[in-house]
């Protein structure tokens, strides 16, 4: 049936959303944006801030396969993967197993419990589980994240429920916009004359729509009419009325396939292409005399091990310490001056080296 694949899909997927905090790659996490550094650690690799363009590359790819993902097999989101029916399908069995009258409050506290899991879950992509967990009564702003971010999806998913997705959800609305003919979508087969009227799909359906009333903005493509269906027909040697219907292997889908698959190649190349350790100087200010001027500096280590370099310039010297250590997956800035020597020139050219690492910029000299 229908409904234990879900439930597969569900628990597959509730386990990896639980588990990947925990997983580390090279020393880090896998997947976790740490806001002090703003870093993101990305399965082994390390993207920062100032390289956003990385971002828009991704979402750029994230843009075209969820199109793609939907023009060719409809709602799949919404009935096999969107939190709001995940976690109401994951209440839904344990509420099942309590007697009728109890329960509506079993699911309650139920989807209670699993928002508060879902929430704490979402804030270990940002703080290590360790840390989130130990200070989580220790902190105000850790606790107050926690809280409101409970209290918005036990709202969504407790409250509203399947009323968001019939009203205001904006995927429904860009369904209609994408979808097509061939769109895989559940459908009632109208060819067949009527069936068997035990109105069984109705009474299942969690958004209250008919099913046999052909296709409807507020399905979200669980498949519950179409295993009420088979319970009716089947014992009767009838095939069933309502199916999964539509085709996957065509022109529209081979292209935005193509698309995804383009955006993908440019993303992989762009962080490929990334030097593992880059070396930055900028200007700051005026020195103490008309021969000096004060730069800042960056280095940024994105390999697994720590670097130990040294700074040095041409056409001057430095004042200042021009020792730096830098950290495995970090970055370490500072400021020296230097002091020109003679006549000034138009550039100082600085380098940073040590061991099989060295690395040269020039700046300017005002």
């Amino acid at each position: 049936m229908w409904r234990t694949r879900r439930l597969v899909a569900a628990l597959l997927q509730g386990a990896a959303i639980l588990l990947l905090p925990f997983l580390r790659i090279r020393g880090e996490s896998a997947l976790r944006f740490d806001i002090p550094s703003l870093r993101l650690d990305f399965f082994g690799t390390v993207l920062w801030i100032d390289e956003f363009y990385l971002f828009l590359l991704g979402m750029l790819f994230l843009l075209i396969l969820g199109l793609a993902v939907t023009v060719v097999l409809g709602r799949v989101w919404c009935g096999w993967i969107c939190p709001q029916t995940v976690i109401a399908l994951l209440a839904d069995g344990p509420a099942g197993l309590l007697p009728k009258r109890l329960r509506p409050a079993g699911k309650a506290l139920l989807l209670l419990a699993l928002s508060a899991v879902v929430s704490m879950s979402l804030i270990w992509y940002f703080v290590p589980p360790a840390e989130a967990v130990r200070n989580l009564f220790r902190s105000p702003v850790l606790l107050g994240f926690f809280l409101a971010q409970w209290a918005v999806i036990y709202a969504m998913v407790g409250v509203l429920g399947t009323r968001f997705c019939r009203t205001v959800c904006p995927y429904a609305m860009l369904q209609n916009v994408v979808s097509d003919r061939e769109t895989i979508s559940v459908a009632y087969d109208a060819s067949r004359g009527d069936c068997l009227r035990c109105d069984r799909c109705v009474e299942t359906c969690p958004v209250t729509i008919d099913i046999r009333e052909g296709e409807q903005r507020e399905c979200i493509a669980c498949a519950g009419c179409i295993d009420a269906c088979i319970r009716a027909t089947v014992p009767v040697g009838v095939d069933p009325f309502v199916a999964y219907r539509g085709t996957v292997l065509r022109t529209k889908a081979y292209l935005l396939a193509g698309g995804a698959a383009v955006a993908a190649l440019v993303l992989a190349a762009a962080v490929l292409q990334k030097p593992a350790v880059a070396f930055f100087v900028q200007w700051e200010a005026p020195g103490a005399t008309s021969l000096a001027n004060v730069y800042r500096y960056t280095v940024r280590n994105d390999l697994a091990e720590p670097l130990s370099l040294t700074l040095s310039v041409e056409g001057g010297h430095l004042i200042g310490d021009a020792r730096i250590a830098v950290p495995r997956w970090s970055r370490t800035s500072g400021r020296v001056t230097v002091v020109a020597e003679g006549r000034p020139p138009e550039e100082i050219r600085f380098t940073a080296e040590g061991g099989r690492v060295r690395l040269g910029r020039k700046a300017a000299f005002p």
